[in-house]
């Protein structure tokens, strides 16, 4: 057991025991907190990031927002006294306890792929019981894209494509939605890929993972023209010299191509193999 298992097992443990303590209404009331908090620090982030055009200072409004929400109902519950009897009975502490080991899980499943994008990258991907929490995580990110939550992430994405299939450092930035490039156009025939979804490629990384129905291209979106114009802001054809290719450095496909034809984006054209 290394110390992201302790971790893992101290915060459920801690989140059980806080219910248990508290009863049944108090533990659903923690619920409804936790929810309203996400709301709202998604409106705070939003607001701030529209005026402010900052995802750092947006972040810190999420932070604050979620916390005055929650710090706000606690002491609201507080004043009213809320605690009714029938939720401190045994048989309602069990029912505590299920929602303190479901709020723990939730707890851990949020903090780990974090910690597996810090310095702690490596104790997370050695870590046992981590393990099913980031089998989870390409889940987490599907949803994310359904529900169009674009809170920054802490990413290890390159910045730059010739920095595709090494490790760069963790930077903070906008969440691409991948989802929404599902039918993007592949740069080696020009056929609409399809999204697979999400996958988890080694230790604790995910990457999304696109198929050309076509030509076969695999790619983690890179291999697109709308794809690369949105993970790198420049097209696919400026990176090409006279003679290379690119591949993908996360789904290597063993065949660099030269994007075909005219960009739907930006209008470049590709002169192609």
């Amino acid at each position: 057991m290394n110390l992201v298992d302790l971790l893992i097992v101290v915060l459920v443990g801690l989140a059980v025991y806080a219910e248990v303590r508290r009863g049944l209404f108090l533990a659903l009331v923690d619920v409804g907190r936790l929810v309203l908090a996400l709301v709202g620090g998604m409106f705070a982030y939003m607001l701030i990031v529209n005026l402010a055009q900052d995802y750092l200072a947006g972040l810190i409004a999420f932070a604050t927002g979620a916390m005055l929400i929650v710090a706000g109902l606690a002491a609201l519950v507080r004043a009213l006294k809320l605690n009714p009897d029938w939720g401190r009975t045994a048989l309602a502490r069990v029912g505590a306890g299920a929602v303190g080991l479901g709020l723990g899980l939730a707890i851990n499943l949020a903090i780990l792929p974090v910690l597996g994008r810090s310095a702690a990258a490596t104790a997370v991907a050695q870590s046992v019981l981590a393990r099913p929490f980031l089998d989870a995580t390409p889940q987490v990110h599907h949803l994310a894209d359904a529900l169009a939550l674009d809170l920054p992430q802490l990413s290890r994405r390159p910045a730059f494509f010739e920095e595709e299939g090494y490790a760069p450092s963790a930077r903070l930035g906008p969440r691409v939605n991948f989802l929404r490039l599902d039918g993007a156009m592949c740069i080696e025939c020009r056929t609409p890929v399809k999204f697979e979804g999400y996958f988890r490629t080694a230790g604790t990384a995910v990457s999304p993972r696109f198929r050309c129905p076509e030509c076969g291209r695999v790619s983690d979106g890179c291999q697109t023209f709308e794809g690369f114009h949105t993970m790198y802001d420049v097209c696919p054809t400026t990176v090409v010299t006279a003679g290379s290719g690119i591949d993908c450095g996360v789904w290597p496909n063993d065949r660099p191509v030269q994007p075909v034809g005219e960009c739907p984006v930006c209008g470049l054209v590709g002169t192609g193999p």
